[in-house]
């Protein structure tokens, strides 16, 4: 596995902790580094007319870098307990300069793991994953909330479009593909087009093949159900271990507006996704 600098972001040590899981997970793996991002945010205040807000607002600021000293040595005890070669750092950015801050430091590593948000709003975990997906450069695993640690990598099941957010995801996946036992390659609702090619997926199939993937291609009718939903089906159907996917392949703005498959798994997700835009 080529991707031996691991990064992850979290905003607490209690919260966290299924990011830091499958992060000390990929850095056992593929006997990586390990670096934890440890993350809180400048108090925001609105301004009151007439009003000086200099003298509260230092006092918050003094509390937030002392609530985030305390997570330090939380994070230190616990890390010691598992992996005592990792390292920590902290971040204390506004929260309007996540994606600078965070985005920054996510491009020096290899892989990013953050927490998928429980909801795909302008919350904490949304900050950071935008962060480290649309700023960094580099591919992010989401972790949903109830995973449990395991060997990842073993069953990888590609969600394939061909777009270049797709080919981006699958580049970064290399190593882990490489390694897989299975890999499941899986279209939905693909008919014979421009970019899929007279059958869908067996192109891409073939090139996963010829580097050495063991591969089986899934053709899905989508039928009733959204299009991340049948991906995530055919997932657990073959006790796949990762997702692959690529992250935003139309804009944003419309997904935020119509839906889109990439929000859908940032809200549903049950399985880690490998997402890269």
């Amino acid at each position: 596995m080529s991707s031996r600098d691991i990064l992850a972001i979290i905003t607490s040590q209690a919260g966290g902790e299924h990011v830091i899981a499958l992060a000390e997970q990929l850095a056992t793996q593929c006997d990586g580094r390990l670096t934890v991002a440890l993350v809180n945010w400048m108090p925001r205040i609105p301004g009151i007319e007439g009003f000086s807000i200099a003298p509260i607002y230092d006092e918050l600021v003094q509390q937030a870098r002392k609530r985030l000293a305390g997570e330090k040595t939380r994070l230190e005890e616990r890390l010691a307990r598992a992996r005592g070669d990792a390292t920590i750092e902290t971040f204390l950015p506004e929260f309007g300069a996540a994606g600078s801050v965070l985005g920054m430091r996510a491009r020096h590593a290899d892989l990013t793991v953050v927490a998928r948000p429980e909801k795909a709003d302008a919350s904490s975990a949304q900050a950071v994953l935008d962060a480290a997906l649309f700023e960094s450069g580099r591919p992010v695993i989401l972790v949903p909330p109830d995973w449990r640690a395991a060997v990842l990598g073993r069953h990888v099941l590609v969600a394939w479009k061909p777009t270049r957010e797709a080919a981006r995801a699958l580049g970064d996946a290399d190593a882990i593909i490489a390694g897989a036992e299975r890999v499941s390659v899986v279209t939905v609702d693909a008919g014979p087009s421009r970019g899929y090619g007279q059958q869908p997926g067996a192109d891409i199939s073939a090139h996963l093949a010829f580097r050495g993937a063991k591969v089986e291609l899934f053709n899905l009718d989508s039928g009733d159900r959204s299009e991340a939903a049948a991906i995530q089906d055919q997932a657990r159907l073959v006790g796949a271990d990762l997702i692959v996917m690529g992250g935003y392949g139309r804009p944003r703005l419309s997904e935020l507006i119509f839906g889109g498959v990439t929000r859908e798994m940032l809200k549903t997700a049950t399985i880690p996704v490998l997402m890269a835009h």
